[in-house]
């Protein structure tokens, strides 16, 4: 489309009821052969109705009304640019009133100055309607480094501007990835020629011209919070940097280091009275200044403003970072307990190259779980014989590469230490207290394994509304199956009676009176029994008649998690040790009751499903898991199943 000489007004709209029909009222009059784009960025009060109403007086302009959900000005912009016929956008807000006639004289000044972008002044008021502006047009001044003004300053206001459209479409708008354009736009323009190796820069004036005037209060305004403003010139500044290729080094760290301070003054007056908190983020600060760079300096300001009232744009990093997990033994119940930790990751990186690597032994993601990871884990390295040996320390480091992000994901301070050898740009790990690790949690970690997994890449950046499932990825169904629990004609109740550690193992004459207690209660005990435990398949089937064995009665071709999985999803809740088999019931997404005598359920337990409960032997003064009373057992179950 070509793009014709004049203006296009950009009026942005969300909930402004009370001011929309006098800010259309100081434009719309002026207007003349120009356009008017109103933008109702998913207003919830009587915005809407007012602005038809508004623009039933002038049909003979060319405007258009465009109602979208809310995403915040900068995508309300962005999203939009594609309707602008003009040469020049006047951006207004929608609860400001503009000077009469601004926009020819801005549009003038510009032109006469060949200028990109032109800021006026703007005040407050209580009845900005009512304010007397000024008929004179001051002279403009060009900014002979509008760069580093608004660089190391920041600079605000929106309905005080106007750009060139070129200008603008040539910058791809404002930062997407951030709530508010104020910062992003001047940002943007006055350092795009530092993303070419030669190239000039665009042209921005100021004038002291009041182009505007803003309602001295409204209630719920985002630019009056403290906390978005420099969440959002935080996040600008981090994205220019990361996208300008020949931004001069000491800018780029000097932008860094102020985003670091001004997020250390924010935690201070906000913890001023809690000095233990105080001290714990001086230290995270502390250790920042050891690896500077984007990617902490982002994470660092999504952490300092996780629990302030601040509108982010929710976006994926599409960026293809190289990402390292360590593991140390990678056997079934690991790795299922590892299954969140993963899912949150990719969530957080959809294009990551994740590199899985099990310093010890076969990793179940190359063999039996190969399958569910393929979506999670780009590659898998196992038996690497890493982490282990005081010597790794002096010898030459096993591989060359580099990566972005490097996860340690076991507390073995040996293993920690050699894995510093690994380049990369951020290194996380809990051990020792997070000592070694270039990012910290300014919260307590989770006791539990698979949250603490999940903590350790919640520290990457902004949690804001996750959604953590533990289901691996879904596999084609099998016919046999279905029509094996047709067969049954019974609800049914999934046992794992199994473990690899014999003190794991709730009694064997337990399970059986619970699964007769199952049967007598009009459900079917559904037993889930490994290869390996083909005696104790003979003994239940001799003394429970009744019982379904599923994974010895369906011809599978070969042993699967993906069987226990597949069949376990026909069940209403299952019944567990501490056991593998018991985290594949989890991962089908049933209510799990899990058994625990030796071990932790705190640390171990399922916990995505909000109905799983666990017993364990602390609670009878025991750690021997046959001191669990089947009376308890049948108590919690009644409870689940509601009998």
């Amino acid at each position: 489309m070509k793009i014709l000489n004049g203006i296009t007004y950009i009026v942005t709209v969300f909930n402004k009821e009370n001011f929309v029909k006098n800010t259309l009222l100081s434009v719309l009059p002026f207007i003349k052969k120009n356009q008017i784009l109103i933008i109702d960025d998913g207003s919830t009060d009587n915005s809407l109705s007012i602005i038809h109403d508004t623009l039933e007086n002038f049909k003979d302009i060319d405007s258009k009304i465009i109602c979208q959900q809310n995403t915040g000005p900068s995508l309300a912009i962005n999203n939009n640019l594609k309707y602008v016929k003009y040469s020049h956008i006047k951006l207004v807000d929608g609860d400001d009133i503009i000077a009469p006639n601004i926009g020819d004289l801005m549009k003038n000044e510009m032109q006469k100055n060949n200028l990109d972008l032109l800021y006026g002044d703007w005040v407050w008021d209580d009845n900005p309607a009512n304010y007397k502006f000024s008929k004179v047009f001051k002279k403009s001044f060009i900014e002979k480094n509008a760069f580093l003004k608004i660089f190391r300053k920041g600079w605000g206001g929106s309905s005080n501007l106007m750009v060139k459209t070129n200008t603008l479409l040539e910058v791809k708008g404002c930062d997407p990835q951030v709530f508010i354009q104020d910062y992003s736009i001047p940002l943007r323009i006055t350092g795009h020629h530092l993303k070419f190796k030669k190239k000039e820069p665009f042209l921005m004036a100021i004038t002291k011209t009041i182009i505007c005037c803003g309602p001295r209060f409204v209630e719920n305004r985002i630019m009056s919070s403290k906390a978005q403003t420099l969440y959002d010139m935080s996040m600008a500044t981090i994205n220019f940097i990361n996208d300008t290729k020949f931004l001069p080094v000491k800018y780029k760290k000097e932008g860094i280091k102020r985003i670091i301070n001004r997020c250390k003054k924010w935690e201070r007056r906000k913890f001023k009275k809690k000095l233990y908190r105080l001290l714990l983020i001086q230290n995270v600060f502390k250790n920042f200044f050891y690896q500077i760079n984007e990617m902490n300096a982002a994470n660092l300001v999504a952490r300092t403003f996780k629990d302030e009232n601040v509108k982010k744009i929710q976006f994926k990093n599409n960026k293809k970072l190289k990402i390292l997990i360590y593991v140390g033994l990678d056997l079934l119940g690991d790795a299922l307990l590892k299954v969140p930790f993963l899912k949150l990751l990719r969530t957080y990186y959809p294009k990551a190259d994740i590199h899985w690597l099990a310093g010890k032994g076969d990793s179940i993601f190359k063999n039996s779980l190969k399958n569910f990871s393929k979506k999670l884990i780009d590659r898998v390295s196992d038996n690497m014989e890493m982490g282990t040996k005081f010597r790794e320390l002096f010898i030459k480091k096993k591989f060359d590469e580099e990566y972005d992000i490097v996860i340690d994901t076991q507390r073995r301070f040996l293993t920690t230490l050699i894995l510093k050898k690994v380049s990369t740009k951020i290194f996380i790990s809990s051990s020792t207290n997070f000592f070694f690790s270039d990012l910290k949690p300014i919260y307590r970690m989770n006791n539990n394994l698979s949250l603490q997994l999940i903590n350790l890449v919640e520290i990457l950046g902004n949690n804001s509304g996750r959604k953590i499932s533990s289901d691996l990825e879904r596999v084609k169904k099998f016919l046999p199956i279905e029509r094996y629990f047709i067969n049954i004609k019974k609800k049914c109740v999934a046992i794992c009676p199994g473990a690899s550690i014999k003190k794991k193992c709730w009694p064997l004459e337990n399970f059986i009176e619970i699964a007769k207690f199952i049967y007598q209660k009009g459900l079917q005990p559904v037993f889930f029994l490994g290869p390996q435990e083909e005696k104790l398949y003979k003994l239940l089937k001799q003394k429970l008649i009744h019982a379904s064995f599923p994974l010895q009665e369906i011809n599978f071709k070969k042993p699967s998690p993906a069987n226990t999985i597949l069949l376990a999803q026909n069940c209403l809740i299952g019944i567990s040790n501490d056991t593998g088999c018991g985290h594949l019931l989890a991962s089908a997404n049933i209510p799990i009751l899990t058994l625990f005598g030796p071990t932790s359920a705190e640390k171990f337990k399922p916990f995505t499903n909000a109905q799983n409960r666990c017993i364990e032997s602390s609670q009878y003064g025991s750690k021997a898991i046959g001191d669990i009373p089947c009376s308890n057992v049948k108590d919690v179950l009644k409870c689940m199943l509601k009998l």
